[in-house]
């Protein structure tokens, strides 16, 4: 312990004697007399008082130190996910998880060092005690990345050892072995489960449109991954709404792969809708007598079925590749009709495909594409009627960028857009032959909390997540758009492997009004250079045709609009809705009171939610995990005391008969396990192998409690009772002057 002045401690002792040394000359006589008792009660409390201001007023600090003896810790993490509660050819891994928590060598392991327990899925958090209680196992998807960098932000002291408690099936987040080697301590897994194939059969994927029309034919392709049943036969069933509209005889053949051979069979459907409205359709296999598990026997999806054909309208300022990509696009599906119109030299705009007048297309059509436009010949005519066309009608807008785009014209157009325009870019600075002057060749980039957009997922239709990763690249400008608040940024650009901020797509879906914007060029090269990869090969065929589709699906024109995140979710999942609320002029408005009341449609029951503003009319909210069923909500939102409006609709939740994530692959990912011990320094383990890796933990010479020392200081001069006790010295003297009647 130590006591530290700002100035030589001598000169505070000699200040201090000045001090006493004044005091007692000031008190040798007093006017009246007092007795000497009195006269030294009176020296001794001013001289403490001026003695104790002085040390304030020089700002002691006093330091002190401890040491202690800090035990290692070792930090265990238990998957409480849905996969955990599989029985395979190992076990019941429920049953297994729990005996390898109530295992001795770990108590053995608690008493030489800090075990903290902490389980993930579908949330990180710590446990303070492991029971059958506090682990349910319902987790919809496992992240093991994100338990583990959540892990290493705990700043554990001592901490010199993990243990990882899980099947190693990760299904979400990104792949945990580059987390396993950030980590600087030794992960050890225990594995927990069959690494075998299991005799299962699954369906694997479902394609087919969101948005299909009243008696027009929509396919739906499936694929049923199949393990251990060479030879065996059963059904596959489409079913409308729990109603089954289709059926087909699955045979799988004899495999020489033994009996866990792995087989994918695509089976193909086809369903004609005769009414409007949101559809359920369901894809579902019967279960084969020894599957490891029926609970991804199926998989559901809602259409929404509209009454007529899209009606588009495509206005281009010049021939170019990506204009004959996006008709070619059109003119393939059947359930869009389109309009190509041409920007002349002169500026008029011209039909090429029919003898109908740009006005009264404009005047019919349900969507408007731009691509180039406007452009440098674009009239003030043209740009004032596609602008009242649009925000007349609401119309929705596809807006592709060109090198030749006139971004001053352009401007006009902001109040539909999910952009504005950066008027102090250096890109707006033109060259002779127009274009930006900073145009680079860049990859699209999907932002981690876009990965799961709609308008994202739709351009992996083959099934692979990293589609957008694997395309060629466009042309863009970057500093030129700035995306609007309440637009989403769905891909960012990408140069030479590095991800930058700027945008290259967005989305915005306000008062009423959708646009959609690919701030570049060159779209074409992703429909026929993305060819020569697999994984990519129909990625324009998908995408394309979804982004239009989700532009003409018109929103009611209703003033709050509250939808979950997803249609339908594993159980096991957190439900999460999104709403927007508007004023009669669809301003947003910041500060509604919305509930959301979910009531059950198959059986009894009834959740209640409050949203939070997110700003910029913009809300969310949620409710914990929900059994598996089909759901309708309604949303109310109310300001100012009044109601401000409603809305409706419904969704699912999958549960076992749904084929969630979790039962997407039953077998135990053994490797991955194996390489993340790895790559950290520690060591892998059966769960039969437990006591032997618990005993290898606690003989490494890392195991060791650690000498710590604390050192801690108080500053002395800013405590409250310091002062207080020169207020009171000087309160008493002045009150024993006032009762010895001196001035």
């Amino acid at each position: 312990m130590s006591l530290s002045l700002h100035i030589p401690w001598y000169f505070f002792i000699l200040a201090a004697i000045i001090f006493a040394a004044l005091t007692i000359f000031v008190y040798r006589y007093t006017v009246p007399p007092v007795s000497s008792g009195r006269r030294t009660l009176l020296t001794v409390l001013r001289s403490l008082a001026l003695i104790l201001l002085l040390f304030a007023v020089i700002e002691p600090l006093l330091r002190y130190s401890y040491s202690s003896n800090v035990p290692p810790t070792v930090a265990v993490l238990v998957d409480n996910s849905l996969s955990m509660t599989l029985t395979d050819a190992a076990g019941n891994r429920e049953a297994k998880l729990h005996k390898l928590l109530a295992d001795p060598a770990l108590k053995n392991l608690s008493e030489h060092a800090d075990v903290r327990y902490f389980t993930f899925s579908p949330a990180f958090h710590p446990l303070s005690a492991i029971s059958r209680d506090s682990l349910h196992l319902t987790g919809a998807t496992t992240d093991i990345a994100s338990a583990l960098g959540q892990l290493r932000e705990q700043a554990l002291p001592h901490l010199q050892a993990i243990m990882l408690l899980s099947d190693g099936d990760y299904n979400d987040g990104a792949n945990p072995l580059y987390e396993a080697k950030r980590l600087s301590v030794p992960l050890f897994t225990i594995g927990i489960g069959d690494s075998s194939e299991q005799k299962d059969v699954a369906v694997e994927k479902v394609l087919t449109n969101s948005i299909a029309y009243v008696q027009s034919s929509v396919p739906v392709d499936a694929t049923i991954r199949v393990s251990g049943f060479s030879g065996a036969r059963t059904t596959a069933s489409l079913l409308e709404d729990g109603k089954q509209i289709a059926q087909q005889v699955l045979s799988f053949g004899n495999s020489t792969g033994g009996s866990t051979a792995v087989g994918e069979y695509p089976v193909h459907f086809s369903f004609t809708p005769t009414t409007a409205g949101v559809k359920k359709y369901t894809v579902r296999v019967t279960p084969l007598p020894g599957e490891v598990t029926e609970k991804n026997n199926a998989r559901s999806f809602l259409v929404k079925v509209l009454k007529n054909k899209m009606q588009v309208a495509v206005v281009a300022e010049a021939p170019s590749a990506d204009a004959a990509a996006v008709m070619q696009e059109l003119h393939a599906d059947p359930n869009i009709e389109s309009q190509l119109f041409l920007q002349q030299v002169s500026g008029q705009i011209r039909n090429l495909t029919s003898s109908k007048d740009f006005t009264s297309v404009l005047s019919s059509t349900e969507c408007v594409i731009l691509i180039g436009m406007p452009g440098r010949a674009t009239t003030t005519e043209t740009l004032r009627e596609i602008r009242n066309a649009v925000i007349s009608r609401s119309l929705p807008v596809f807006f592709l960028s060109s090198r030749t785009i006139d971004v001053q014209k352009l401007s006009q157009w902001e109040s539909f857009m999910p952009f504005h325009v950066n008027q102090n870019a250096p890109a707006l600075s033109r060259q002779p032959q127009g274009g930006f002057q900073d145009e680079q060749q860049v990859f699209p980039a999907i932002p981690p909390q876009m990965q799961s957009h709609v308008l994202v997922q739709s351009g992996n239709g083959n099934g692979e997540s990293d589609a957008w990763s694997k395309l060629p690249p466009i042309f863009s400008s970057y500093g030129t758009f700035i995306v609007k608040p309440e637009a989403l940024v769905l891909a960012t650009m990408k140069i030479q492997g590095v991800t930058l901020s700027n945008p290259l797509i967005a989305a915005r879906n306000a008062a009423q009004m959708k646009s959609f914007a690919v701030l570049g060029y060159g779209i074409w090269r992703w429909k026929l250079l993305a060819g020569a990869s697999p994984e990519t090969e129909k990625f324009f065929d998908d995408w394309f045709p979804a982004v239009v589709r989700w532009l003409v699906t018109r929103e009611d024109n209703k003033r709050v609009q509250v939808v979950p995140s997803k249609e339908i979710f594993s159980q096991g999942e957190l439900i999460d809705f999104l709403g927007q609320v508007y004023n009669e002029s669809y301003q947003p408005i910041e500060n509604a009171d919305i509930r959301v009341t979910v009531k059950s449609r198959t059986a009894q029951g009834q959740y209640e939610t409050a949203m939070h503003s997110l700003g910029g009319g913009r809300y969310e909210g949620e409710i914990e995990m929900l059994p598996e069923g089909e759901y309708s909500y309604t949303a109310a939102a109310f300001g100012s005391g009044a109601e401000i409006g409603k809305d409706e609709g419904r969704f699912s939740v999958g549960g076992s008969a749904e084929g969630g994530l979790e039962f997407s692959d039953t077998k135990m990912n053994k490797p991955l396990l194996k390489q993340m011990a790895a790559a950290s320094g520690g060591a892998y383990a059966d769960a039969s192998q437990f006591d032997r890796l618990v005993r290898e933990i606690q003989s490494r010479p890392s195991m060791k409690p650690e000498r710590q020392t604390t050192s801690s200081e108080f500053e002395l001069w800013n405590k409250p009772w310091l002062l207080s006790l020169i207020v009171l010295l000087f309160g008493i003297e002045w009150f024993v002057r006032k009762r010895s009647g001196m001035l």
